[in-house]
């Protein structure tokens, strides 16, 4: 029986905003174990440039939205297919990097593999995708030096940001350096926003605040003023407001410390 096998994973199907479905292929219990003691002891030894900020220790997305205040342009590209673009033969060579011998490489990256390729939903794919990506970070980091502007990557999303004002040319010039390295540009979603747009970064607004949008802010104000006032409306919603109160703690500690309160309000009142 193949280590990664289907036999060893869940796989199904969750909907995206944007419309559709993302895959999740989620390694069951046995293999997942083995994989978060592979993040931990193996991948999380190697170092990143600081320009990657997604599935980082000590970073998110607030330090990603930091390195690109306050510039005046911004051009956000997605790379299509992210995870499953990564195969068997590269997630080998970054065990062979570590330094081991052919048969432990070939054993750990069978078992971070499904079909040959990255699983999207193995704890061990992030980490991968980072440290084989690595060479084409540099790549494009040198790149936004020679424009003098802003290089960052969270996951999927490059991001590229400073006073000049970007073009379709720029995008096929960062489109020709993924496909040297056998990635794609999800066309879709890449977009260049100017200084009179809202510039929108893994959710937070990076030409004023570094912030989520101010609606949303307002959304959650209002949200949590009615749990106060009306706990019981917010029965069985109290994980979820303990959810966004954490998130809330990474840019208004205070703020967030209120909200805690009235979550921790939602639960006592669920539990009696």
């Amino acid at each position: 029986m193949s280590i990664n096998s289907r036999e060893y994973y869940r796989i199904y199907k969750v909907s995206k905003r944007a419309g559709g479905y993302r895959r999740i292929e989620a390694p069951k219990r046995f293999i997942k174990v083995i994989q978060k003691w592979i993040y931990f002891y193996i991948l999380c030894t190697r170092e990143l440039p600081e320009t990657v900020t997604g599935f980082v220790r000590g970073k998110n997305i607030f330090s990603n939205a930091k390195l690109h205040i306050p510039n005046k342009n911004l051009m956000v590209v997605d790379i299509k297919d992210f995870f499953p673009t990564i195969n068997n033969k590269e997630v080998y060579e970054v065990f062979k990097s570590f330094g081991f011998p052919w048969r432990v490489c070939t054993l750990l990256s069978d078992l971070c593999s499904l079909n040959g390729r990255l699983p999207q939903g193995a704890p061990t794919s992030p980490a991968l995708a980072n440290l084989v990506f690595k060479p084409v970070d540099l790549e494009l980091q040198d790149l936004a030096k020679r424009w003098n502007c802003t290089y960052s990557r969270y996951a999927d999303d490059i991001a590229i940001s400073g006073n000049n004002t970007f073009s379709n040319k720029d995008i096929k010039s960062i489109s020709d350096i993924l496909k040297q390295w056998g990635f794609n540009i999800n066309h879709k979603k890449t977009r260049i926003v100017g200084s009179g747009g809202s510039q929108i970064l893994t959710g937070l607004v990076v030409n004023t605040s570094g912030l989520p949008p101010r609606n949303k802010r307002r959304r959650w104000r209002a949200m949590f003023h009615q749990a106060s006032v009306n706990p019981l409306k917010y029965s069985g919603k109290s994980q979820s407001l303990k959810g966004l109160a954490s998130f809330v703690k990474e840019y208004n500690p205070k703020l967030s410390s209120q909200y805690f309160n009235i979550a921790s309000l939602v639960f006592e009142l669920e539990n009696k």
